[in-house]
């Protein structure tokens, strides 16, 4: 398709300028349309318009010849010479006997060769063409702002009654998408994402009722409330404890009975979802020597499942849980509360989690952690290698071993976490005790940890762990 303004025919008539004694005009044919839009613009900024007598602008000299041969001037040639900007056009000779010719249009002043006059013809235009781009960017803001609002909240009061069963083992995106095609929120990608973001309720399976044109506070305050009758369906629990790995996870589902689906497809449902929970980094460069990716990022609870519930379902809660406690937690303040992404203050919780056996001891073993990080130590936890070598009992060379997760070797963090950090672990993370330590050891079997400041301090407690056998 053509554009009709690139095809539309020249105007004959042409516009001359005289350059005084140097006897030289120069013709330039003027389209019609640019003409006009010429014209549209003095008539913007004052200059004469039609029937006005003949006046000079100021920075436009009054002898100034536009359209015509007049006095001594000499035919119009092809030859052009080109004025500098803002320069005013005149006579050599001020008065020698040169006339005042036509306006082009009508109007005076209107010179297509020189666009810049001292008068700035300019600066009213750009100043209306900032305004006007300035309330268009006000009104786009405007919309979008009302446009998100309203699918968060929409306008007018919720209606009749709406009546839904949420079964077993639903995500966030499965709810959002029932809340969506039933009318209750308008929007189930914005429900879905203010969950995600803000948080939300862990809910019971079962029937609730719900109203259409709710907003999401609204209908989450339903999801609050619990349901009017609970889901009746076979239902099964499965707790799964803090502090596995990924790979010990789908283990566990192989030896429950009547689940549809095996810890291979556990697995597989999580290798499909490259990034799992939203503090996970996006895109993550993952170094050589990474086990798990998604390691840590499934919390450690009980859920309930029926016949129908799927690996994908499954995986799905357990990001979803885990998210919601992160939220709850305050794990997007981490930058500010211990210097880390939430992303490595997960890192820390897992350690935490595999290194405390006592609840008191956590946050005490968080500070050891950042109190190393923050001198360029090496954390020096056995757990780390262990998450390695699958070994608990570490010989000097599994200690040794070439691993980004060697923590014996290495300063910094390990490149994922290493388990799956429960609620307390998580806690104490984003939360480490005040003290100035700088090791711990075992040193009783209920799992007491003793803290120290110096290595001399730390040698005698180590002792203590060796003559129990705790440590070798």
């Amino acid at each position: 398709m053509t554009d009709d303004s690139t095809d539309a025919p020249r105007d004959s008539r042409e516009v001359r300028h005289a350059t005084g004694n140097a006897g030289r005009a120069t013709a330039v044919r003027a389209p019609s349309a640019v003409r006009r839009l010429a014209d549209r613009l003095a008539g913007l900024v004052g200059l004469a318009s039609d029937g006005e007598s003949p006046r000079a602008e100021p920075g436009l000299a009054a002898s100034t010849e536009i359209g015509g041969d007049h006095g001594s001037a000499a035919p119009a040639t092809d030859a052009q010479r080109p004025l500098p900007p803002g320069a005013s056009v005149s006579p050599s000779v001020p008065g020698a006997g040169v006339q005042s010719s036509p306006p082009v249009g009508g109007r005076r002043g209107v010179d297509f060769e020189v666009v810049s006059t001292r008068r700035g013809l300019g600066t009213p235009g750009a100043l209306l063409f900032l305004v006007v781009l300035g309330v268009i960017a006000w009104m786009a803001g405007s919309r979008g702002y009302r446009w998100v609002s309203e699918q968060l909240d929409p306008p007018g009061d919720p209606t009749g009654e709406i009546v839904l069963t949420l079964p077993p083992g639903s995500s966030t995106a499965s709810i959002s998408d029932l809340l969506g095609d039933h009318g209750v929120v308008p929007s189930s990608r914005a429900y879905e994402w203010y969950v995600r973001f803000k948080g939300g309720p862990a809910f019971q399976a079962g029937e609730y009722t719900f109203q259409s044109n709710s907003s999401v506070w609204e209908t989450l305050a339903v999801l609050e409330a619990g349901p009017s009758r609970v889901a009746q369906a076979a239902q099964q629990s499965l707790t799964i404890p803090e502090g596995l790995t990924v790979a010990q996870m789908a283990a566990l589902l192989d030896e429950v009975e009547g689940l549809s689906f095996s810890g291979r497809d556990f697995g597989e449902a999580i290798r499909e979802r490259p990034v799992l929970s939203l503090v996970a980094p996006v895109p993550r460069v993952l170094p050589d020597g990474v086990i798990e990716p998604a390691e840590g990022q499934l919390f450690a609870d009980t859920y309930f499942f029926d016949s129908q519930t799927s690996a994908e379902q499954l995986v799905a809660l357990m990001v979803d849980r885990l998210d919601a406690v992160l939220t709850d937690l305050g794990y997007d303040d981490a930058p500010r509360r211990v210097g880390l992404t939430p992303y490595e203050a997960l890192i820390v919780a897992s350690m935490i989690e595999r290194e405390a056996q006592r609840p008191e001891d956590r946050a005490k073993v968080a500070r050891v952690i950042y109190n190393r990080l923050a001198r360029g130590w090496s954390l020096g936890l056995d757990a780390t290698v262990v998450y390695v070598v699958g070994e608990s009992e570490l010989t000097a060379e599994l200690l040794a071993v070439n691993s980004p997760y060697n923590t014996r070797v290495l300063v910094g963090l390990p490149p994922t976490p290493i388990a799956t950090p429960g609620r307390a672990s998580l806690e104490a993370a984003l939360n480490p005790e005040d003290g100035p330590w700088m090791y711990f050891v075992l040193t009783s079997p209920d799992g007491t940890l003793s803290f120290s400041e110096t290595d001399e301090e730390f040698q005698r407690d180590k002792a203590v762990c060796q003559e129990l056998g705790l440590c070798g």
